[in-house]
């Protein structure tokens, strides 16, 4: 049983990035990407503000609708 235990451990490090939803990785990943933006500051305000708006979604558990701000935002970034 002892050596179940540390199996255990692992299996839950290596699962926990594959759980990640994009809440944790697509927003993070958006995150980095704005803050090494050179966008216009009237484009970069609309996506700190699309930024904050997913953050609220996630608080609130609508990871889905929080993936679709993620996805314009990052869309509007790589332009």
């Amino acid at each position: 049983m002892k050596s179940a235990l540390p199996a255990l451990g692992l299996l839950a490090a290596l699962a926990s990035p594959v759980l990640a939803g994009p809440c944790d990785a697509d927003l993070g990943a958006l995150k980095s990407a704005l803050a090494a933006s050179q966008a216009q500051p009237d484009v970069k305000s609309q996506l700190q503000d699309m930024v904050a708006q997913a953050e609220k979604l996630c608080a609130a558990g609508n990871e889905e609708e929080a993936a679709d701000v993620i996805s314009d935002a990052t869309s509007m970034l790589a332009q």
